[in-house]
């Protein structure tokens, strides 16, 4: 996970959440209520996948784990 946290309000009580588990309507009103703090999280998650899981994959194909393209 990404540890990456936002609060969201869930049957009533204020949670804080990993970004990556708001559900669609969660993430829906969240890039309604202010699109440019949604590219924020756009972007901070594609730097993410590019940082950290990218490199892993790659790690997982060169150790033969993973086939070239299933990644």
């Amino acid at each position: 996970m990404t540890g990456a946290y936002i609060r969201v309000k869930r049957r009533g009580k204020w949670e804080n959440i990993e970004f990556e588990l708001l559900t669609d309507k969660e993430m829906a009103e969240f890039a309604d209520a202010d699109p440019e703090v949604g590219w924020q999280w756009a972007i901070f998650f594609a730097k993410y996948i590019r940082d950290k899981i990218k490199p892993i994959m790659d790690g997982l194909v060169k150790e033969g784990i993973l086939k070239e393209g299933e990644n």
